[in-house]
């Protein structure tokens, strides 16, 4: 007897420690939602230094297992190069695979690369059926893309312009910017072009997240070539929108100090700016440095290469027989000597070089 219940009471606590232990497992266990929010997190340094590799990891292993939004977001990644070569074909296959997961959210992304594809009735197609699923982004892209005629002969531009001044109405930004670039052209539309770009303004100022950081940038860009005081006054305060992307911000930002600064000054505060942008955003900036001033580039490139370890001689802003030694040297050890042979201030070669500065990180400096 007195065995049986030593036994029983074996037993029940076996199953109870089971059933402890189950129970921390599956509280330990973490969710496909969690870990695409872990992957997003490495992508974007919420926790740290930025590490796209590891984002492209766990984001990968996620979308092999079928997790829809996660080939989604793996299309985005291959399309902008996060954490991997830029790869259009790989991200159309994985827009295809999420679709097929059930995300037709993903066909409003899929048709921009289809369209960036030159494949314009293919991106109909998918525009057509997420507009009929009532996908609204899908529905407000198709209508641009009918006002600008990008769907050739299957372009309606009268049903274009009424459904972009159905969405500006309804205060959708990309269609608000849409018909305000159009009207300044002298398009016709049903709206008012000052009070639709004072609701702009008024998004920015009172939305400090991710709205307000669209209207932001959707301004900058109606107002990039303005010169007048005002206008300079609200693209200062708009470059200064903690939400606009770290791109648009140092486009932006290089655009407005040009058209403020001496030529003398737009060189130091070129040279700022660039040093401040993280990649993948560093590379572009450099590029707008050297299609705004080419003697403020080859500034910036001096002090980026000499950064790196490169004798480049005094920043000058001219490019003197030290500095194209050292770009030189550069091109044989990038292996890009073939590019770099068509001439160094050759736009075309300017990319190149500023691509591969890009992916090599700045020299610490010792105290």
């Amino acid at each position: 007897m007195a065995r049986r219940a030593f036994l029983a009471l074996t037993v029940s606590a076996i199953v109870t420690l089971s059933l402890t232990e189950a129970s921390a497992s599956a509280a330990q266990e973490v969710t496909p939602k969690q870990r695409y929010a872990a992957a997003e997190a490495l992508r974007i340094g919420t926790h740290g230094a930025p590490d796209a590799s590891a984002a492209f990891g766990a984001m990968h292993a996620l979308a092999q297992e079928g997790d829809a939004r996660a080939q989604a977001k793996l299309a985005y990644y291959h399309l902008k190069g996060v954490g991997t070569a830029v790869d259009p074909e790989a991200a159309a296959l994985w827009y295809q695979a999420a679709i097929k997961s059930g995300r037709d959210g993903a066909r409003t992304s899929y048709a921009k690369l289809l369209m960036s594809q030159e494949q314009a009735l293919a991106s109909l197609e998918q525009l057509d059926i997420a507009s009929d699923l009532g996908i609204e982004r899908a529905q407000a892209l198709r209508a641009a893309y009918h006002y600008q005629k990008r769907f050739g002969a299957q372009s309606d531009i009268a049903f274009g312009r009424k459904e972009l001044t159905r969405f500006a109405q309804a205060g959708h930004v990309p269609s608000m910017q849409i018909a305000l670039a159009a009207m300044r052209q002298g398009a016709e539309f049903d709206l008012n072009a000052a009070k639709l770009q004072a609701q702009l303004v008024d998004v920015a100022r009172q939305d400090q997240a991710k709205a307000g950081g669209k209207a932001a940038e959707a301004l900058l860009k109606l107002l990039q070539e303005e010169r007048g005081a005002e206008a300079l006054a609200l693209r200062a305060e708009m470059v200064a929108h903690p939400s606009i992307r770290t791109r648009v911000r140092a486009e932006q930002a290089l655009y407005l100090a040009y058209a403020t600064q001496s030529h003398r000054a737009f060189r130091a505060s070129a040279t700022e700016i660039v040093a401040g942008t993280p990649n993948p955003d560093f590379e572009r900036a450099l590029f707008v440095v050297s299609r705004l001033d080419k003697n403020a580039y080859v500034h910036v490139l001096q002090e980026e290469m000499r950064a790196r370890g490169y004798a480049v001689g005094r920043t000058t802003g001219i490019f003197n027989t030290r500095t194209l030694n050292a770009v030189v040297q550069f091109c044989a050890d990038t292996d890009i000597q073939k590019d770099c042979r068509l001439g160094p201030m050759r736009s075309k070669v300017i990319k190149v070089i500023v691509g591969e500065l890009s992916g090599i990180d700045r020299l610490q400096k010792t105290p």
